[in-house]
């Protein structure tokens, strides 16, 4: 049962503003991307520093899940595929993840796409996620953790999305694109 998440909730609705995506900000980081940049730049490179990954792999990594790189994505996963929900704000994408957690669904969050299955191994609830810092942390300790088992190769960062023998190959693609 998750009821300590219960609590986890609670603390966390209330430091909702703080996220900082607020109605128009959305619109804001599209074309901040769009541009070349993005507005968790800074929070990939210390999350990359903190667990001791390239940047650059990081990176790619958001960019193959991720390629509006939208804090506020949400994909429910359904035979090996990831179907992109619809969220139009905060408020949308907090009771979105809401719902698909209490009702046990299968599903992705934010920038690194973090899956269920490490918010329940991690105790995090997916509304933290929604908070593109936040969500690149639990992103490079998940990619970290899989490099420690595997070793520093393709099938650790395979094992990050799971069992997808595709997903290194389109990571590598992206990792040409941004040198």
């Amino acid at each position: 049962m998750r009821w300590w998440l219960v609590f986890g909730t609670i603390v966390i609705v209330v430091s909702i503003p703080a996220l900082g995506v607020a109605k128009g900000e959305k619109q804001t980081m599209r074309t901040q991307v769009e541009g070349g940049s993005h507005p968790f730049h800074a929070c990939l490179e210390e999350a990359a520093t903190a667990y001791q990954l390239p940047s650059t792999l990081l990176r790619a990594i958001v960019q193959v899940e991720n390629g509006n790189w939208d804090p506020l994505a949400v994909s429910v996963n359904q035979h090996g595929k990831g179907i992109r929900q619809t969220v139009r704000s905060m408020n949308d994408a907090i009771s979105l993840v809401t719902r698909l957690w209490k009702q046990n669904v299968n599903f992705d969050v934010g920038l690194g796409q973090v899956n269920t299955r490490n918010m329940e191994r991690y105790r995090i609830h997916p509304i933290s996620l929604l908070d593109g810092c936040a969500n690149l942390k639990v992103s490079a300790r998940i990619l970290r953790e899989s490099i420690e088992r595997h070793g520093y190769n393709w099938r650790a960062i395979e094992r990050y999305n799971g069992i997808n023998p595709q997903y290194p190959w389109r990571v590598k693609k992206a990792l040409d694109q941004l040198r």
